[in-house]
């Protein structure tokens, strides 16, 4: 991600700010036809990420919708396990499938705030900075 992007959502207290921790781009075209970013993290440990090696994996709950391709830093490149790497290539439809599962839970979430599995789910998920792009 670009320093841009960093700057612009300086408030936004769920965003991964760590700019050495990767996010991974990945555009979901059947989606609303936007674009997401999906951080890699170690040491996950709840349902809402897609796991590679060990604890390692993408981290659901901090992805970031794309407003603009000026975010992507190609410059720049994650370095990250072969292996993971590999993984995370063979899963694309699968990631695709599992962020749009957790797009839902949290829309669903929104509605059943009182439930504290959804108040948490929503609490912690980046996806609040971005409810006019997902339609909400």
């Amino acid at each position: 991600m670009t320093e841009q992007f960093y700057k612009d959502y300086c408030n936004c207290g769920e965003m991964e700010k760590k700019k050495l921790r990767p996010y991974a781009v990945l555009c979901i075209v059947n989606y609303q036809g936007l674009t997401f970013a999906i951080p890699i993290r170690h040491n996950i440990k709840y349902n809402y990420a897609v796991k590679t090696v060990n604890n390692q994996g993408l981290d659901l709950s901090k992805t970031v919708v794309i407003k603009n391709d000026k975010y992507i830093d190609n410059t720049k490149v994650a370095v990250i396990n072969s292996v993971e790497y590999k993984i995370l290539l063979s899963k694309k439809y699968f990631i695709e499938q599992k962020l749009e599962k957790y797009i839902k839970e949290y829309k669903k979430g929104l509605k059943n705030l009182s439930d504290s599995k959804y108040r948490n789910l929503c609490g912690k998920s980046c996806l609040k900075y971005f409810h006019a792009e997902l339609g909400i």
